[in-house]
């Protein structure tokens, strides 16, 4: 098997280079395995779309939720559809690592890769009005939920769930924003004033949160949670709920599972994929696509 690590020396707010030596030494048992460093935002999917056309039979993303992303576009981009994907979590959330049992161990996880079994996941896929277009993996948020992964990206003395939670009590402090979305879901149409629609491909998204705790990698359904308009008191005694995945119940919460679903705001909105910006609000995205992607790739676990 020819395997190739694209390793984010900046994952987890910038601790990533030191595991370049602890996966080289996990992978001697097995025969070794090639790590290529990523040296700017967006070179892992590159990398990864090159060691896909090369042959590599797996392409193994060493990071965060954000470089599984792109690693993950490039193999879906690569001319090579038989490439799988690994994972070793070594990012602040870790999301989609923990929603496949995917030990956040580095030794573990290198074991993983030669002695797993593969297992195939959906995808999704974003468009938005200027046509741009993502794939992700696990999730993404429009408004108050991508407003958190805005916010995150100003935190640099706490990692992991703290710096999400932090970068959430921020938001509820700071933002209120309500854009009016006209929403389909498949063929159900839906116009309200939201505060945030969040998709899930996966269960789980910042760090620990369990927007869409009914979620599978393997049903080709997309679970969204839209929420409406609440006070910043009901917000903050939500969390725990959301902490849980017991949210669902409360009456200013919908949830539902589709394939297809376009949203259209009127005004610009924040866009997250997999914890990473998609869009600020100064690009102007006011209207998006969302497609599942059944059966898209597979990967070690």
């Amino acid at each position: 098997m020819r395997a190739k690590v694209i390793l984010n020396p900046y994952a987890d707010n910038g601790r990533g280079r030191p595991y370049q030596a602890l996966i080289e030494t996990a992978a001697r048992p097995f025969g070794g395995i090639e790590i290529a460093l990523t040296e700017y935002p967006g070179h892992g999917r590159e990398l990864a779309r090159q060691f896909a056309n090369e042959g590599y039979d797996l392409v193994v993303a060493a990071g965060g939720d954000g470089t599984i992303s792109d690693v993950v576009n490039g193999l879906v981009l690569g001319d090579r559809a038989t490439t799988r994907l690994g994972i070793i979590p070594i990012g602040s959330g870790n999301d989609l690592a923990w929603s496949l049992g995917i030990s956040s161990e580095v030794n573990t996880a290198v074991k993983t890769l030669f002695t797993g079994q593969p297992r195939t996941l959906d995808l999704a896929r974003v468009e938005d009005d200027h046509g741009r277009y993502r794939i992700f993996d696990n999730n993404m948020g429009i408004g108050f939920d991508a407003t958190i992964v805005v916010e995150a990206e100003n935190i640099t003395r706490v990692h992991g769930f703290a710096m999400y939670l932090l970068a959430t009590l921020r938001t509820i402090a700071f933002y209120y924003d309500k854009p009016f979305l006209e929403m389909r879901f498949d063929e159900e149409v839906v116009q309200q004033e939201s505060l945030f629609l969040a998709f899930g491909v996966g269960p789980r998204g910042g760090g620990g949160f369990l927007l869409t705790p009914n979620a599978r990698h393997d049903d080709n359904l997309i679970d969204t949670c839209l929420v409406s308009p609440v006070g910043r008191l009901t917000m903050l005694l939500m969390l725990l709920r959301v902490k849980k995945g017991t949210h669902g119940s409360h009456k200013a919460i919908t949830m539902r599972q589709n394939r297809r679903i376009t949203v259209r705001a009127d005004r610009p909105i924040p866009i997250h994929t997999d914890g990473e910006v998609f869009a600020y609000t100064k690009d102007n995205v006011r209207q998006v696509t969302v497609v599942s992607l059944p059966a898209a790739i597979d990967v070690m676990v």
